[in-house]
């Protein structure tokens, strides 16, 4: 259960747990987080990254337009990728 707090009768996700719930619903939607994004969450610059993809050991980024110049990663794959980046392999 969500706790929530009221505010001039609006009710509100609580502070304290808007951040996961946010999180939670950008997982469930399948969301793309950009490189420099991934750059932050992973503490791995875009060469590293660069590095890592090409030798399988990080998630692939995926084209959101049908020219190929903007690119993301999903959201999971990175999630995947910080809970066990030892073990991590492409799929």
């Amino acid at each position: 259960m969500i706790k929530t707090i009221t505010n001039n009768n609006v009710i509100l996700i609580d502070p304290d747990e808007e951040a996961e719930v946010v999180a939670q619903l950008l997982l469930k939607m399948n969301a793309f987080a950009s490189i420099k994004t991934a750059e932050i969450a992973t503490t791995l610059d875009k060469v590293t990254q660069y590095r890592e993809r090409k030798a399988g050991r990080f998630p692939k980024l995926i084209a959101l337009n049908h020219h190929g110049r903007r690119k993301a990663y999903r959201l999971q794959d990175l999630k995947n990728w910080l809970e066990d980046p030892e073990n991590y392999q492409q799929d």
